[in-house]
């Protein structure tokens, strides 16, 4: 069951910003492998994303939103996937996971960040 990553989670996570998502650890099960996706976020001011980092063993999850004025993404596999019920999926942390690790096992994922046009 997906739960999100507590303060010292976050403290731990923090101390691996120098390695790729890909090759740090999980604070909780100490599954080595993350996992991100992030999603453009519309209908705001300014340019901003919301970003996913997970643990494909555990479910163990954070979210944030940050602002992304300089950068977007290459592709979603969500929004092509399901389009205007993306949110709704969203709403249900261990659905989405889920989905998630599916795009990751098929090679939609991961994103790569390009400059904003």
């Amino acid at each position: 069951m997906a739960r999100r990553y507590d303060e010292t989670d976050r403290e731990a996570l923090r101390a691996q910003l120098d390695r790729p998502v890909t090759e740090r650890t999980c604070p909780v099960c100490g599954h080595a492998g993350l996992r991100s996706y992030h999603r453009e976020k519309l209908g705001r001011d300014t340019p901003s994303m919301i970003n996913y980092l997970w643990c494909p063993a555990c479910h163990a999850y954070s979210s944030s939103f940050t602002s992304a004025e300089r950068r977007t993404i290459d592709r979603d596999p969500l929004a092509d996937a399901y389009g205007d019920r993306a949110p709704e999926l969203m709403r249900d942390p261990e659905a989405l996971l889920t989905v998630l690790d599916g795009f990751w096992n098929d090679g939609r994922l991961p994103q790569t960040m390009v400059p904003r046009r």
